[in-house]
């Protein structure tokens, strides 16, 4: 690849000394340069003068899903320092390392920075730099040929990002060809399924946990995993402040301790995998010492015995629970106590208001849909839906419609191909295709059943439990076409490069974060002139849109006139209101009870220009919906029964002669590892994980999370994050395991020994941490290291431990299984 020669690579050091900033400029607060930027000689030149013109931008952090607002200080437009935005309600100010960093993205050194094709074989980094007349002209033309021949099926596209209004564009973009082939990235799944098999909707419950007098959390690290880790922080900050009166109490349930575990009152291990059979335990704990809520049981379908509308009798989750969950067993399952099983329970009961919620923990196994489902059910038990210290569903944002696609470009409209993956493999019950079974039906299908793959903001390849097969996949399909930042490990295997802006050069709309309990638009806008020779993905995508169907369908002239759009929905919404120092959500909605609109403008172009100031929107309205949009069921009512579950299995049943067949159910059922029958079937229960390795080759099971400086493998770009990846540990600049000092004696382990981990799928080397906080038999990991290809700060640091996994999925949501993969652990040996 020819280095731009409009840049120049030089150090650290040589640029504070050219640019005249000291203490009180680039190196002001908590933020590490890497060694060698790339810096444009037009940008050298103007900050050669010296310091000059002050200025401060708000902008939106995309280092994570977090979306903390920001504010950017400027010298003559050159951004040197981060901060957190003060009025912006997800962080009030507070920010984590990689919003500190991300100077180290704009300014990196391997950024991708002129549009690349590849010559010859894929993955051989052989780059020829191109221009973007070039290469969009021979894109539009490719795609034209492909619409013209009624062939648009044979294009797919991958979206790795996850602003909400990209997400729409690359939909519209996919409509408009009218291929099924649209896939989003792993990262962006929405996990709701225990809402959907009460509720029958597609919506991620808030937690009150502010008013809640006692959290049991199965699992869920929100302080370094969650969907916003700063939000929380602060809330767990106010709640443990002396001036604090609430007392909520934190019962964190984990087979690790970790950041939230370690902020909790109590943490109790477990074995990985059964969380749903401990929430089944405490559930039984619930009704048989009558804690539970008689009045809110008593408006729900299923937790007595009932007759359905054929007259079919069911035995109702109670006396399910009361039969299969007594302490006793539910212990031998979990590997928790019975006096523990027992004082949770009624814990949980008697200090009221209580919520029960779940995490990464307990989701990423095969049956981690199901362990939703029961723990999830605890908050019915005690009638805690829609009340405070429960849980709630956040409002909506303000309707917002892209243009009507009506056309078509397949030879018979009528006939639409399916997608491609939906044959391949065993498909989850409720979620979607996903790409790693698009990988495995494209590679072993002969070429040129697509022709044409668009990747945004994803890197599969480095993600996948199958690296392999995605590779073959991608060597199957003629034109890979990579929009994105950075060289990473997709992207060498791509025939196109057309580089992205990074985010503090382009504009967009982020919010609403899922699980936060208001909502809003956060304002992501420039802080700087794009550096290089890179331009918005959004852009991109419109000017091709533009090209294949004309202003008609994609009227706007560039991604920024479609953000103004979306932004004149929320102003002709009259919701809500712009970030402000004295918005409180509190005055907010006290002003809305009382019919008044808390608003500070009079016309769009007055909202525009306070929005594009202050940095964003929000609506904090009173949580409390009626009770016809939470309830979507049957029956509108809560379901212990769900019939959503049972209608599902029952279209995935049918036979030839058009009804259900047994057969079928029982196979679709064992495909699926389910092992529950009959009445327990459609109720919440507890499955057991599947492995497909046997406890006497691989004894140990395989934990993951993600780090709050490297989430999504991102912050192996950036040297001060690699610097502070494992501080709390000592660890930096490489992966380490952590195991039980029990663990580790059987094995004759010593603390920073160099260990190799095996599993029937790949092995990996570590050093070890010895670890009093992690239960014995568990080998934990920290997902986003091993990059093969991430510029020269990322590359070959640390074990990917995805190579070690299973490639087992959720049989509910499709989502990875990440956890409960069956490992061995040795020494490594000098020369192995």
């Amino acid at each position: 690849m020819k280095n731009n020669d409009k840049v120049k690579f030089i150090s650290r050091r040589k640029f504070l000394k050219v640019t005249g900033l000291t203490v009180g400029g680039l190196t002001a607060g908590p933020i590490l340069f890497s060694e060698i930027m790339a810096v444009p000689n037009e940008l050298l030149s103007k900050a050669s003068n010296g310091p000059g013109v002050e200025t401060w931008i708000n902008t939106v952090c995309r280092q994570c899903p977090g979306g903390c607002g920001i504010s950017v200080r400027r010298i003559d437009n050159i951004p040197i320092y981060i901060k957190g935005n003060p009025i912006f309600p997800v962080n009030r100010g507070g920010v984590c390392p990689m919003a500190h960093s991300s100077l180290e993205v704009l300014f990196n050194p391997d950024r991708i920075m002129t549009p690349l094709i590849q010559v010859g074989t894929k993955g051989k980094d052989n780059w020829e730099v191109n221009s973007w007349d070039n290469a969009l002209k021979k894109l539009n033309k490719r795609l034209g040929e492909l619409v013209k021949n009624g062939q648009t099926h044979r294009i797919a596209l991958l979206n790795g990002d996850d602003s909400q209004l990209m997400r729409s564009l690359c939909e519209h973009f996919m409509s408009g060809l009218q291929s099924p082939n649209y896939f989003e990235d792993d990262t962006l799944t929405k996990n709701s399924i225990a809402v959907k098999l009460s509720h029958n909707i597609d919506e991620q419950p808030v937690y009150d946990l502010a008013k809640s007098k006692y959290v049991l959390n199965f699992g869920s690290n929100f302080l370094e995993e969650g969907n916003s880790p700063v939000y929380y922080q602060q809330r767990i900050g106010q709640l443990r402040s002396h001036s604090n009166q609430s007392k909520v109490k934190f019962i964190h349930i984990d087979s690790r301790i970790n950041l939230t575990a370690s902020n909790s009152d109590r943490w109790v291990p477990i074995r990985p995998g059964t969380y749903g059979a401990l929430a089944m335990g405490i559930a039984y704990v619930l009704i048989t010492n009558n804690l539970y809520d008689k009045k809110y049981i008593m408006d729900t379908v299923g937790f007595k015995q009932f007759n359905d509308d054929d007259g079919q009798e069911h035995i109702g989750f109670e006396s399910l629970v009361r039969a299969n969950y007594y302490p006793e067993k539910v212990s031998q399952i979990t590997g928790v106590p019975v006096d523990m099983i027992l004082k949770l329970g009624k814990e949980f009961g008697i200090y009221q208001p209580s919520v029960a919620i779940s995490g990464d923990a307990a989701h990423y196994s095969t049956n981690g849909g199901f362990n939703q489902w029961a723990i999830y059910c605890l908050n019915a038990l005690v009638g805690n839906i829609q009340k405070e210290g429960g849980v709630f569903f956040a409002p909506k944002l303000p309707q917002f419609d892209l243009p009507e696609m009506n056309g078509s470009f397949m030879p018979d409209k009528n006939v639409r191909p399916p997608i491609v993956g939906s044959s391949s493999g065993v498909q989850s019950l409720f979620g979607k295709t996903g790409i790693d079974q698009f990988a495995e039906e494209v590679s072993t299908r002969p070429p040129g059943l697509i022709d044409t793959l668009i990747i945004i903001d994803s890197n599969p390849v480095f993600h996948s439990r199958n690296k392999e097969r995605f590779i073959q996949a991608l060597n199957k399909i003629e034109n890979v076409v990579y929009l994105g930042t950075f060289l990473d490990e997709t992207a060498q295997q791509s025939d196109l490069i057309l580089p992205d802006h990074s985010y503090l050069e382009k504009f967009d709309l982020h919010g609403p974060i899922p699980g936060i309990v208001f909502s809003h638009l956060g304002l992501q806008q420039p802080v700087i002139e794009p550096i290089f020779n890179t331009r918005h993905t959004g852009d991109v995508l419109i000017e091709i849109g533009r090209t294949l169907f004309g202003k008609k369908l994609f009227p706007w002239g560039n991604y920024k006139n479609l953000m103004n759009d979306r932004l004149e929905s929320i102003y002709n919404s009259g919701e809500g209101t712009i970030f402000s120092e004295s918005s409180s959500s509190e005055w907010i909605s006290y002003l809305k009870q009382r019919g008044w609109k808390f608003q500070q403008y009079e016309t769009f172009l007055a909202f525009q220009e306070l929005f594009t100031r202050k940095g964003g929107w929000w609506n904090p309205v009173d949580p409390v919906r009626n009770l016809e949009e939470i309830y979507q069921t049957k029956s509108n009512k809560y379901e212990f029964y769900s019939y959503v579950l049972k209608t599902t299995l029952e279209k995935n049943s049918i036979g030839p002669n058009e009804e259900i067949s047994q057969d079928l159910l029982e196979r679709l059922l064992n495909e699926h590892h389910i092992t529950a029958r009959e009445e327990s079937l459609h109720l919440p229960h507890y499955e057991s994980p599947f492995t497909s390795s046997v406890k006497e080759d691989f004894p140990l099971l395989l934990t993951v999370s993600q780090m709050l400086t490297n989430r999504n493998g991102k912050g192996a770009s950036q040297p001060s994050m690699l610097e502070i990846l494992g501080i709390q540990v000592g660890k930096s600049w490489d992966s380490w395991a952590e195991i039980n000092p029990q663990t580790a004696e059987v094995y004759g382990l010593k603390e920073h020994n160099q260990v190799l981990i095996e599993s029937k799928n790949g092995i990996i080397r570590a050093g070890v941490r010895i670890f009093q906080g992690i239960s014995p038999g568990v080998i934990h990991l920290q997902l986003g290291m091993g990059h093969t290809s991430y510029g020269r700060y990322g590359t070959n640091i640390g074990a990917n431990a995805t190579d070690l996994m299973d490639d087992n999925f959720d049989s509910l949501t499709g989502i990875q299984s990440l956890n409960g993969t069956r490992v061995r652990i040795r020494p490594k040996v000098k020369g192995t």
